[in-house]
């Protein structure tokens, strides 16, 4: 062992140690790995799966951003042109954008 390493010894129950080997398998880490990092520091980086529930609300937020921007463009063409749009399809139109971000925020949160 390095001069700059140390061990630690600790006791886990069975179920204890086969979430650790788990967890340490999803972060892609060994379980001394894991444990270093995970004691040492606040957060554990994301797992894979968290990374692509990442993107997808990432994707999700885009998405309603584009919304939002059809929406204001077709109000400034409504102000010029004066052909206004309906107020409640303009209601409508961003509440589906807010439904749309609080389903991806749902889905990677489990709650909101």
């Amino acid at each position: 062992m390095p001069s700059n390493l140390s061990s630690v010894k600790t006791y886990v129950t069975k179920e204890e140690k086969r979430r650790i080997q788990k967890n340490a398998a999803s972060h892609s880490m060994s379980v001394s790995r894991f444990l270093s990092f995970a004691g040492s520091r606040d957060a554990l980086p994301p797992t894979e799966a968290e990374r692509n529930a990442y993107l997808d609300l990432i994707y999700e937020v885009k998405m309603a951003g584009n919304n939002l921007n059809q929406i204001a463009r077709a109000l400034n063409v409504g102000r010029k042109t004066g052909n206004q749009p309906e107020a409640a399809a303009v209601n409508k139109a961003v509440e589906e954008c807010r439904e749309a971000f609080i389903t991806a925020v749902t889905k990677l949160t489990g709650k909101l």
